[in-house]
């Protein structure tokens, strides 16, 4: 019996579900009947009038249809503009490089530093100069390397360390008849501890990459290998003091550097950089002496690795070298291109709340009716979307200013509150108190809403409407205090000096 009422329950439900599929099986065909039917009538009409006005009549419902998706298309979109397209996915090439170049220069942008690097790649390709970098800590035999390529190149030699302080290049004609720059590079304990700017800069710039050890690798020394070999450029390990290490010991070091790397592995070889040693002479009566003795010298393995890369593939390196400084140049435009935007982003942001304090100070009350109509506050966020290439409707503004609305609603109690105080650091303000807290409230309302929206263009490309507004909100309620100070100064100077003129 308890299983009876699910299944009469289950059967009327099925035959309800029967019949209505049914019902809209009948509906559907009865329009689709008179919908033919119209269609057909329509035609025929269309028929029997001239060629002209048929046409016209068939283009006008084209012309609705089409507007009709394009709406639809718009609300669907929501109205937030285009995405700018990520340039990660476009091939950097040293045309398009020079087009932003120029682009940027034409906005007041200083490109300087770019152009200048663009001029370097192209001495580099002029003189034909195999390029190679020479990293490593100090002490590990750099210098010393260098100066048994380069008899005669005068390189400072120092054993208590540190010799290199700045880039120095050295040309080398190698027994094959190349032409080599040879670039000594600040050691990691000299570069401030870490792989710096200049040092990777270099890297970049470089055909091959040689770095020079004297043991095995430490934590630091292959964190800055790992960095030098996402460079994509040939990657030698010179590991000094060969004589230290027996053949088993040297093959056992190999494979042991080699195993901390992906494919590709870099290459290691053993050389003696010569250089000098302290050793201790102990005399038969019992005297010590420190005296200096000159280390053997054999880097015939690094000439012959260097030989090989610039015979079978110099091709390919230059291509390479030619890729990575492009790279470079475009990594630094982007990051000129986000400081210039933040500073204009700035000076936009200050110039609106100025003029809304202005504004404020000739009204009586803090109408957050400037906050979603007002011209300075829209003129604002145009500004800012314009500066950051960021398509922008009136729609979208509109839409953006009543989110924010909500915000300065609740915070207005709060914000006079802490105006007020702030003004009261100020003697003499008397009985314009009242304007001046407003003035004030409108200072924090549009910083809070200028830096929301370059916060949001910045990270998100476009002015997406509810993360700006929750932006704004933050910043609107952040660090009160100190910005209350700010703006209540200005406040008082605009004051006096609208009261001296």
């Amino acid at each position: 019996m308890e299983d009876s009422q699910p299944m009469k329950i289950t059967s009327r439900l099925r035959w309800l579900l029967a019949g209505l599929v049914l019902l809209l099986t009948l509906l559907f065909l009865v329009f689709l009947f008179f919908a033919t039917k119209n269609f057909l009538d329509l035609w025929d009409r269309l028929q029997q009038l001239p060629p002209w006005l048929a046409y016209s009549y068939s283009g006008l419902v084209g012309m609705v249809i089409l507007f009709s998706g394009w709406v639809v298309y718009k609300l669907v979109r929501g109205g937030s503009g285009k995405t700018l397209p990520k340039r990660a996915n476009e091939p950097v090439t040293e045309a398009s490089v020079v087009r932003e170049i120029e682009q940027s220069a034409s906005v007041g942008m200083d490109t300087a530093p770019l152009q200048a690097e663009l001029e370097r790649l192209h001495a580099r390709q002029v003189a034909g100069q195999v390029h190679i970098a020479f990293f490593g800590d100090v002490s590990t035999g750099k210098s010393s390397l260098i100066k048994a390529l380069l008899p005669d190149a005068g390189v400072e030699i120092s054993l208590r360390g540190g010799s290199t302080r700045e880039v120095r290049e050295y040309t080398w004609l190698t027994v094959g008849g190349d032409r080599l720059l040879l670039t000594d590079l600040p050691g990691r304990n000299e570069a401030q501890g870490e792989l710096d700017a200049l040092s990777r800069d270099e890297a970049i710039r470089a055909h091959i990459v040689v770095y020079v050890t004297d043991a095995d690798l430490s934590r630091s020394q292959y964190q800055d290998l790992q960095a030098l070999a996402g460079f994509g450029k040939p990657l030698l390990i010179a590991l000094n003091k060969r004589d230290q290490y027996s053949r088993s010991e040297q093959q056992q070091l190999i494979e042991r550097i080699q195993s901390r790397f992906s494919t590709p592995q870099p290459t290691v070889v053993f050389i003696q950089a010569g250089g000098v040693e302290a050793i201790t002479r102990i005399y038969p009566d019992g005297r010590e002496e420190v005296v200096e003795r000159p280390r053997k010298v054999d880097v015939a393995a690094l000439a012959q690795y260097l030989q090989h890369e610039i015979d079978q593939r110099l091709t390919w390196l230059a291509t390479q070298r030619d890729t990575s400084v492009l790279s470079l140049v475009q990594e630094k435009l982007d990051v000129t291109r986000l400081d210039f935007r933040r500073q204009q982003a700035e000076k936009v942001v200050r110039s609106s709340t100025r003029q809304a304090i202005l504004g404020a100070l000739a009204s009586v009350s803090p109408g957050t009716d400037l906050i979603i109509q007002g011209v300075i506050g829209t003129r604002m966020v145009q500004e800012l979307c314009k500066l950051y290439d960021s398509p922008v409707s009136e729609l979208d503004i509109d839409q953006f200013l009543n989110f924010s609305q909500g915000g300065v609603n609740k915070s207005i109690p709060l914000l006079l509150a802490v105006a007020g105080n702030g003004l009261k650091a100020f003697p003499g303000v008397g009985t314009v108190a009242g304007g001046l807290v407003h003035a004030v409230a409108y200072g924090l309302i549009f910083d809070a809403l200028g830096h929301a929206v370059a916060h949001t263009l910045e990270q998100r490309g476009t002015l997406k409407v509810a993360s700006a507004a929750t932006t704004f909100q933050e910043m609107l309620s952040g660090n009160l205090e100190e910005r209350t100070k700010t703006f209540a100064r200005l406040v008082i100077e605009q004051y006096r000096g609208k009261t001296a003129d």
